[in-house]
């Protein structure tokens, strides 16, 4: 299996959408665009791992592999746009994707590990996950750090 084939998230310098990037002023941001990089290219890492992991997923009970598959993949798929859609935005928005950047992650390894204790994946996989994942959450913890409060007030109350 050639994983990068799996791996179809484009490359932090492929990204050519934010405003952060091609501002010529982004230098003074650019401790929140270096851990937005860093953060975005370790979720390629657990990416590409996920997927590979999500393909391998053997035959259990009836329907059961199709249906952990297909909440992998719904969970992972969205981690990736809310950390770019976070690079140059609201604080409140920052912080909403934070949280469901969080939220996803804990969902994603819930069903990996649910896989694993079912019999339907390998527990060594999710180890390797697993191991990659705390990776991504120290460098998403720095990320969080770089969010700075705005004067916009979040109208649910919540940032």
């Amino acid at each position: 299996m050639d994983l990068d084939k799996l791996n179809f998230l484009p490359h932090w310098e492929e990204v050519h959408f934010h405003k952060a990037i091609r501002d010529p002023e982004a230098w003074k941001t650019n401790d929140k665009n270096e851990a937005s990089r860093a953060l975005y290219n370790q979720w390629r890492e657990v990416f590409g791992l996920v997927v590979a992991f999500a393909e391998t997923l053997n035959n259990g009970k009836e329907g059961e592999e199709d249906m952990t598959r297909r909440l992998i993949y719904e969970n992972v798929m969205i981690v990736a746009p809310k950390i770019l859609s976070a690079v140059d935005t609201l604080y409140m928005l920052q912080m909403e994707n934070a949280a469901i950047i969080r939220t996803n992650c804990r969902q994603l390894m819930e069903q990996i590990s649910f896989a694993a204790l079912s019999g339907i994946a390998d527990d060594l996989h999710r180890e390797v996950i697993e191991t990659e994942m705390d990776a991504f959450r120290s460098l998403f913890k720095q990320w969080v750090t770089t969010f700075r409060q705005d004067e916009y007030e979040d109208e649910w109350g919540l940032f």
